[in-house]
This record gives C-alpha cells, structure tokens and sequence, in this order.
C-alpha cells in the first residue's frame, strides 16, 4: 500500500512512500507559465490505481495573518486543483491542518521554520533528492510533501489527532 503526501503550493510537491517508509516518488508541482499544470497533476497520480493506495494527505489550505488576498487565493487555487483531482481518481483523501502534521512530525526537531523539515527529512531519508535539477538549495516543499506522509502513515497506524 502506498500513502501520497502533498504540499499543495507553486513550490510544493507530492511524495510518494510505501508501508515500509521508502521513497517510491518525488516530484515538484507541476506548472506551467502562469500557474499549475492540471494535465500533468492528474498525470502524475493516474499512475496509481485507488486499491494501491492507502491514504492521500493533502495539507489543508489556510490563510495566514497578513497575507495578501492574491496570496491567499494563490494557495487556494493550488490546494482546489488537487483536490479535484484526487477526487477524480477515486483516491482515499484526507485533508490535515499544517499545525497538526508539524505537531506530530516535527516535534522535537532542531531548527526553526522549513528549516526543521528540511532536517527531519534529510535524517529520515538521507537519499531523498531534495534539491531539484537546476536549482542550488533543498526544495521545502519536497520535504512538507514527505512529512506529510510519514504523517499520513501514522495516520493509519496510530490515529494521530488533530490542532
């Protein structure tokens, strides 16, 4: 059984891992000029058929204090597209606050921001390619996507709670 986590942002990404823990998939949002790339979204979790998957965590869009209202649609547009998508597909879905997953996963963790994800995921996954081609610096939306599914598989094994 596979559980799939995904960052939905422009930076974000979807991760794919199996029950044992290991990386199946790593990939950036798909976009293209001006915004997400919804054929290439859907192409990318076509491949898994819903009887192969145990659970899809999409991290749950929210607004933030001061963020601008474009901001904020921005992130609601992207966390939209892969519901719709995921739905599509006939994928088990679960929505989790970011307050919750960081809370369970990151607890403990050094660092301070996407820092702390960063970490957590280079000492869970030390073959994880978080730096994506052309790029100098790990992507923090790789690293939310597998947090958000070694979250989704605590999820499933122990009933991890809510803010």
């Amino acid at each position: 059984m596979l559980i799939i986590g995904i960052d939905p942002g422009k930076s974000g990404a979807i991760a794919v891992i199996n029950e044992d823990g290991a990386i199946v998939a790593l990939a950036d949002t798909p976009l293209v000029a001006g915004g997400y790339d919804v054929a290439a979204m859907a192409g990318m979790l076509s491949v898994y058929r819903p009887e192969d998957v145990a659970l899809v965590v999409l991290e749950q869009s929210q607004s933030m204090p001061g963020q601008g209202v474009a901001s904020t649609f921005a992130i609601g547009v992207g966390f939209g597209l892969w519901w719709g998508v995921i739905a599509t597909l006939g994928l088990p879905l679960e929505f989790v606050r970011p307050c919750v997953w960081v809370r369970a996963i990151l607890k403990g963790q050094p660092g301070e921001g996407k820092a702390r994800a960063l970490g957590y995921v280079a000492r869970r996954f030390p073959g994880a390619d978080l730096t994506p081609p052309r790029c100098r610096v790990p992507r923090d939306g790789r690293a939310d996507a597998l947090c958000l599914a070694v979250w989704g598989m605590g999820r499933r094994n122990m009933g991890l709670g809510t803010c």
